[in-house]
């Protein structure tokens, strides 16, 4: 598509005023009783009322622990539990769907998957949210001026990961861009960014309320100079309002109760001051919160909304799921099916060194255990290159994911949360996607190793070998997965999973017999999906009516006949299909465990 086809601004101007109006917000947090809650809980907002208002940018400043993010947090609604109040719309109560649908909230971090380009990333945010009835070139040039509007044309083709800060704020905005939302929440959007790069993104969301949105953010000691860009001021202390207007009447709003501001100084850094030293002159603090509330108040009390005064919409968003999305559940899915394999492909490290690690264990196990498969002198050997075989399998595919899945969790949450999509569209995409990778890299290393270590040249034992091995490996995913999604990225996942590992491969039947197993033990064998695997394995192998293995020295041969492998393990002949079975039931024990991990996950964020 040229440039000249996307001269048409397709984020059109919020004609219609949206004033949000919030009252008697209350919150509380659990706090253990010795720190100074009898009850137990922390009161963070205290029946805290205000309004926003369309096309102007309002700033929420206030000392540290006054409850600036708890408030953002419940007024975006990604926030419901232990709270208590009203939120209104153009003073009316609106229900969850319809919130969610007209806000949109920013993080001071926005989690973004790495291997997208900024392009990439907002193109699929526009395949997700906006309806199926939008045309390609039509989201094509949402994402265009998306992309010029915040300053992104010559990042638009890099990877996220090689982006700035700066660059990365602007792309977390754009992504709310894509639906253009009418009311929108910045919290702590210049942290960690420079004094002029903070500022281009204060200069964003200015540019944003002047097209009519209700634009409101949080801020920490903001310079002069990015002060000046805020229309509005809502100050909080200890979980309530101590003033909330026009950012010109701020200062003399204090001096009417005794606080004079010195000549050329911060207005914000001022009122931080007043706000952070309370203790020092509370009458004059408690003064201003209750000017603050008269004043909301009495705005309030012109515009009574239509309904029961009694009812509150957060009450509604606590039972209320959005359950309504643009687009089907199967596009969802393919939609996620094609980001998440596209995200794989890019990532070098789980893509060529996954490959080749598999490619280069089937050379290094087989030249190793080499033609052992078909001599009965060798059959313990043999056994052991069985068990080695499995071990790398787990191994490898599980811990590629403990590594790779609590990143892309992050981004699952707040897309969740944004309604962009169920849980089960992504957690069928999440599993899909990474299913061939991991059979490739399984395939490519049983028939190295199956070859070279002489197992029988017979296609349907091949084909019992494969099935365990490709089993075997789907199991080592989801266990990836689940670990993944229960265990922080860093030490603590590449040190439990494997130590969780080994009870399993101890209890196979490799390490220690079933019959030599103290009897409080033995039931723990039928619990481990190694014994399945392994069991399995040597059923390919020297199962099934398998001819005799060849023998050099007959006399001190004792493993001549396959049966004599079988029964040396304690193994029973002909379960191959009751190990598969086994396999099976492990695999959707642990896909339906990350299941519901996953529903956990996102109910604890509430």
């Amino acid at each position: 598509m040229s440039s000249d086809d996307t001269v048409q601004v397709v984020i059109p101007l919020v004609k219609s005023i949206t004033n949000l109006t919030f009252r008697n917000i209350s919150c509380s947090v659990t706090q253990p009783p010795a720190l100074g809650a009898a009850d137990g809980r922390k009161q963070v907002l205290r029946n805290i009322s205000g309004t926003l208002k369309s096309g102007r940018l309002t700033a929420i400043i206030g000392p540290p622990g006054a409850g600036k993010s708890t408030l953002l947090n419940i007024l975006s609604g990604l926030r419901t539990q232990a709270v208590s109040g009203k939120i209104l719309i153009n003073n009316e109560i609106v229900d969850c769907h319809k919130y969610r649908q007209l806000v949109a909230c920013v993080a001071p971090d926005v989690p973004l998957l790495a291997n997208l380009t900024v392009r990439e990333t907002l193109h699929y945010a526009a395949d997700l949210k906006l309806s199926k009835n939008v045309s390609y070139i039509h989201k094509t040039k949402i994402v265009n001026d998306i992309v010029a509007l915040l300053g992104l044309d010559s990042c638009s083709h890099s990877l996220k990961r090689v982006l700035s800060r700066g660059e990365r704020k602007r792309l977390s905005i754009g992504l709310e861009l894509v639906s253009n939302p009418k009311i929108m929440f910045f919290n702590a959007p210049t942290h960690g960014l420079d004094a002029r790069v903070g500022f281009q993104v204060t200069a964003c969301m200015k540019d944003l309320a002047r097209q009519g949105r209700c634009v409101a953010s949080v801020i920490h000691q903001p310079s002069s100079e990015m002060l000046e860009l805020f229309d509005d001021v809502y100050v909080m202390v200890d979980g309530r309002c101590m003033y909330q207007g026009s950012l010109n009447e701020l200062i003399p709003t204090l001096e009417e109760v005794g606080f004079t501001c010195p000549p050329y100084f911060n207005r914000a850094d001022f009122v931080l001051k007043i706000a952070s030293q309370r203790d020092a002159d509370t009458d004059s603090v408690e003064k201003l919160i209750a000017r603050a509330d008269t004043a909301i108040n009495g705005y309030l009390e012109h515009d009574t909304p239509n309904g029961e005064e009694g009812s509150s919409v957060l009450a509604v968003s606590r039972r209320t799921t959005c359950i309504k999305y643009p687009i089907s559940w199967w596009r969802q899915f393919v939609v996620l099916t094609r980001r998440t394999t596209l995200g794989t492909v890019r990532d070098a490290t789980l893509t060529s060194f996954r490959f080749l690690s598999h490619l280069l264990a089937g050379l290094a196990i087989g030249s190793i255990y080499y033609d052992v498969a078909d001599h009965g002198a060798s059959a313990l050997s043999n056994v052991s290159c069985l068990m080695l075989l499995l071990a790398f399998i787990v191994f490898t595919n599980a811990m590629t994911l403990v590594r790779t899945f609590p990143l892309e969790l992050a981004v699952f949450r707040r897309e969740h949360q944004s309604c962009y999509y169920p849980v089960s569209a992504y957690y069928c995409a999440k599993i899909i996607a990474d299913f061939p990778l991991m059979l490739v890299g399984v395939t490519c290393l049983q028939l190295i190793v199956y070859y070279l270590t002489g197992q029988p040249n017979e296609t349907d034992r091949v084909v019992m070998f494969w099935g365990i091995c490709a089993l075997f490996g789907w199991l080592s995913q989801a266990y990836g997965m689940l670990a993944g999604s229960m265990l922080a990225v860093g030490d603590s996942g590449s040190y439990l999973v494997p130590v969780s590992i080994v009870p399993a491969a101890l209890f196979s039947g490799y390490f220690v017999r079933y019959g030599e197993l103290l009897t409080v033990y033995r039931p723990l064998t039928h619990a481990s999906y190694f014994r399945y695997g392994f069991e399995g394995l040597v059923q390919a192998a020297y199962g099934m009516n398998r001819t005799e293995l060849r023998c050099s020295d007959t006399a001190t041969c004792i493993h001549r006949e396959p049966g004599a492998v079988i029964e040396m393990l304690q193994f029973e002949n002909d379960r191959y299909l009751y190990d598969v079975i086994g396999l099976a039931v492990w695999i959707v024990a642990l896909h339906v465990l990350l299941y519901i991990r996953l529903r956990v996950c996102l109910r604890r964020n509430r």
